[in-house]
């Protein structure tokens, strides 16, 4: 029999064994295949996307540029300086304001480091420019520029050129984009032309280390379908290298795949409506796909491994499955010696399997009893300390909606909005999101908001500072602690007191402690009166010796019977309430930050 069923238990772990690795073998080579096309999808889309990126990107800087270059030719066509000098009718007179022309087209000229230069032409064909060293050009015939001749058939209105090189300024010919706009007077009368002149170096300093694969280039087409900026320009303007821009314009905004000598090409089109501009990426597919023969070997033979790794597991757990009994016998000793954290995982409907989950169903019972335990004493410590925090009366509250109603009445309408604008700004703070665990940062916040409120309630009789230690910002601490002991250094301190009172509130890290710390330079306290500070029944149930007993409880109940509050005081020379907590950060991912 012991025979029989030796042979029976093999028949049954070698079946096993078998189809787990048929099984597992067939789902390696399906999520093997799968994954190799997600990533290659993958690698293609996040290379469309991020060629799509780039584009965007270059629009939005050239779009910067061109509207700031705009805003400069605004701002000095409707200069009272420039306009005077082109409206004036004497000669002498218009000779003494040039200098100061000259001085307005410098200063619009310095703005920027992109704009190359800023010229001024009037009608009789003097030009004034922005660069005191920039001298009219002899041979220039500026009034059949493409600049000028469209910028006076279309005044009020700012004419973006193509890249050209700019011949108006003597001995110097630097590739630019212009922006001209004519300037006319309430008849219509053509007053004079302003050029502004960007800097080709600024689209090149853009566009020239932009990377796109290996292969792949970016270039730029302006609103006339002529190639503002290309990287191999030089050769654009001698015809050696051309691009099919009527095709490229005709498909609209967006991805589409085109053949050029046999080669896919992936283009990526984005204009821009500020500069009638149209940005244009060139990819070529299979540079994103260089590694896709080794990509393949990869995965087959991770696929190799696991189907490896799955075989030997197959036998381990096969031979698991067909030793239940020892398993339960093992379990059972280890209870008996005093363990009773062990499972039984056995998964088998017969006798031994009900035995095993009655067993596991003990187990899981007696850690639900200790897990309500737990909650339990949570919850009580909880509702401790929510009756603690009720306890801290709105008094505070009523009295500065007294302050805004009085003002109001005194016409002080600016102080009503700024009282408003702190006790909006303090209610906030004192709901939150519903959190009981705040950061110093946040609770210095809250505590500011209330000392504006109190500094104008009392006029300038109270003075603050503040002063937290940077690394101690991100500290976690309980929430409303320190407006009770504020309040108290104000009404118990500083109420008082004939002449302008002080508090400092400080925050400082010590040896994995925080010490909070308010001071205030009020009556101060005798020994007597501190010995009882943090007795429950002192003063009425609006005194602010109440938040100072709550304080000390919510901390102690917290934290521990080792952190609280501790008062020193010297009658007549001030007070200082020490707090003292453990140092706690926020967990980001699982780490502290």
């Amino acid at each position: 029999m012991n025979e029989n069923h030796f042979a029976q238990r093999n028949s049954i772990r070698t079946t096993m064994i078998i189809s787990f690795t048929l099984l597992i073998l067939l789902l390696v080579l399906l999520t093997t295949y799968r994954s190799f096309s997600y990533t290659r999808e993958q690698v293609e889309n996040s290379a469309t996307d991020y060629t799509a990126h780039l584009i965007n990107q270059v629009n939005d800087q050239l779009d910067m540029y061109v509207e700031y270059i705009k805003d400069v030719n605004d701002f000095v066509r409707t200069n009272a300086t420039i306009t005077s000098y082109l409206t004036t009718q004497s000669s002498a007179l218009r000779e003494s304001q040039r200098s100061h022309v000259r001085d307005q087209l410098s200063k619009a000229s310095d703005i920027r480091n992109e704009i190359s230069s800023i010229a001024l032409t009037t009608p009789d064909g003097y030009v004034l420019f922005g660069d005191m060293s920039h001298h009219l050009n002899p041979y220039a015939d500026y009034k059949n520029s493409q600049w000028y001749i469209q910028a006076v058939a279309s005044p009020g209105q700012v004419i973006v050129s193509s890249s050209r090189v700019e011949n108006l300024i003597q001995n110097e010919y630097p590739w630019v984009v212009s922006f001209s706009s004519a300037i006319v007077d309430i008849k219509g009368e053509l007053l004079g032309v302003l050029n502004v002149n960007l800097n080709y170096k600024a689209i090149d300093e853009i566009c020239a280390n932009l990377q796109l694969g290996s292969r792949g280039y970016i270039f730029i087409v302006d609103h006339n379908g002529e190639i503002l900026w290309h990287p191999q320009q030089a050769l654009i303007h001698e015809n050696i290298k051309s691009e099919n821009i009527s095709q490229i314009l005709s498909n609209g905004d967006g991805n589409f795949t085109m053949k050029n000598a046999g080669v896919d090409y992936l283009y990526t089109v984005s204009s821009s409506q500020a500069t009638g501009w149209t940005a244009v990426g060139v990819t070529m597919p299979n540079d994103f796909l260089q590694n896709e023969k080794h990509a393949r070997i990869e995965y087959f033979s991770l696929g190799a491994v696991a189907v490896l790794i799955a075989s030997v597991l197959s036998i381990i757990i096969s031979h698991a499955i067909t030793s239940p009994l020892r398993k339960l016998t093992l379990t059972i000793r280890t209870i008996e010696a005093g363990d009773y954290s062990v499972r039984c995982n056995i998964s088998t409907s017969n006798e031994v399997g009900q035995l095993s989950a009655s067993f596991n169903h003990m187990i899981e019972k007696t850690q639900t009893l200790m897990t309500q335990q737990q909650n339990h004493a949570k919850l009580k410590r909880e509702i401790e300390w929510n009756l603690l925090q009720a306890q801290i009366k709105p008094h505070f509250i009523y009295n500065t909606l007294d302050s805004i109603i009085w003002m109001s009445h005194a016409g002080r309408n600016e102080d009503v909005a700024e009282m408003t604008s702190a006790l909006a700004q303090l209610l906030r703070n004192s709901i939150g999101n519903g959190k009981e665990i705040v950061t110093l940062d946040e609770e210095f916040a809250h505590v500011e908001s209330y000392l504006v409120i109190q500094k104008m309630r009392y006029s300038e009789n109270l003075l603050f500072t503040l002063d937290i230690d940077q690394n101690a910002k991100r500290c976690l601490m309980p929430k409303l602690v320190l407006q009770p002991l504020v309040e108290n250094a104000i009404y118990h301190g500083l109420k008082t007191k004939s002449t302008v009172g002080t508090i400092h509130i400080g925050a400082m890290l010590e040896d994995n402690r925080i010490i909070l710390s308010v001071e205030d330079d009020g009556v101060g306290m005798t020994p007597e009166q501190i010995d009882h500070i943090f007795d429950h029944n002192q003063g009425d149930e609006n005194s602010s010796r109440i938040g100072v007993h709550n304080v000390h409880e919510r901390i102690k109940i917290y934290y521990g019977k080792e952190f609280g509050l501790k008062y020193f005081s010297t009658p007549d020379v001030g007070t200082t309430a020490m707090l003292i907590l453990p140092a706690m950060y926020e967990e980001v991912d699982g780490n502290e930050v």
